[in-house]
């Protein structure tokens, strides 16, 4: 008997969370090749500067407002609807604008790993799905 192939797929607006404390980074769906999470952002909350050493990211933004900011290139900004991607290696941060909320969604592979490439900063306490530590 084998076993029938199936299509898992979710509504993203049954999921949402937000905290005051930090963005909220939610799994939401997974393959052995892919995997697709959601950033939800309080008004000036960031994802900590980082980057993937081997793999690119793609970044959706679903509702809201902010931005990618890049070490030593133009920020792009994100509202809904708006699609990025950052390839493997280059050093990035996600930010809320200070008045919206934000919800972002991005894929990148199954493998990934993420890194702080300075000195920790003042969102030291804010991990990151697959963060490794460079020491």
């Amino acid at each position: 008997m084998t076993t029938p192939l199936r299509a898992p797929a979710l509504n993203i607006n049954d999921l949402k969370r937000f905290s005051p404390l930090a963005r909220v980074n939610l799994a939401l769906l997974q393959s052995k090749d892919l995997v697709t999470r959601m950033n939800c952002y309080e008004p000036g909350q960031v994802t900590p500067v980082h980057m993937h050493p081997e793999h690119d990211e793609i970044v959706f933004c679903v509702e809201g407002r902010g931005r990618i900011t890049f070490a030593g290139l133009d920020e792009v900004p994100l509202s809904p609807g708006s699609l990025a991607l950052l390839p493997a290696g280059i050093v990035h941060g996600i930010e809320a604008a200070p008045d919206s909320r934000m919800v972002v969604i991005y894929v990148v592979d199954a493998g990934y790993t993420s890194v702080r490439p300075s000195a920790p900063s003042v969102d030291a306490s804010i991990r990151l799905p697959g963060e490794k530590d460079l020491g």
